[in-house]
């Protein structure tokens, strides 16, 4: 699912990889023993022998675009994630590939979702405001959409409002 533009792919038990925990517990990816060279590619985690997911990382954190799939190798989740946390449009998918609800995320917190109800998109969760101002402008952009966009938003591989250094 990820583009595949000379980017290095490797799986998260890689011999070439080193990690140590973010503040959430979250791993954070090197290529030396030394941490001082932080990952940017791709991480691919499997559970016997099937991708269970894969995302992009950069600077050694999840920033980009993450898959979720089944047991059974089908797509049920698609992330935007910056710093190892969900922050922007997360979708879930059915058995058919066909998306049932999309989200807006600010830090793995949902604040707003929108699914199908009886063929109608409609917004399910509302957001309450409880961030006021203090939101990124990408999340108030996100907002701002309305909730056919929101249910029908595409993911952008190299999405600047996903760039997360340390």
């Amino acid at each position: 699912m990820i583009d595949k533009i000379a980017v290095l792919r490797l799986e998260d038990t890689d011999d070439r990889l080193y990690t140590k925990n973010d503040i959430n517990g979250e791993a954070i990816y090197f290529l030396d023993k030394e941490f001082t060279q932080p990952f940017t590619g791709e991480i691919f985690i499997k559970y016997k022998d099937e991708v269970e997911s894969e995302a992009e990382y950069k600077n050694g954190y999840k920033n980009g675009i993450e898959y979720i799939y089944t047991s059974e190798g089908i797509l049920e989740q698609t992330n935007e994630n910056k710093g190892n946390l969900i922050f922007g449009i997360s979708k879930e998918y059915d058995e058919e590939g066909q998306v049932v609800i999309s989200s807006i995320v600010y830090n793995n917190d949902y604040l707003k979702s929108v699914e199908i109800v009886d063929g109608v998109i409609r917004e399910t969760t509302a957001y309450n405001n409880k961030y006021g101002e203090a939101l990124p402008e990408y999340i108030k952009m996100l907002l701002s959409l309305s909730d056919e966009e929101v249910f029908n938003y595409e993911f952008k591989i190299n999405n600047p409002y996903l760039n997360y250094s340390k």
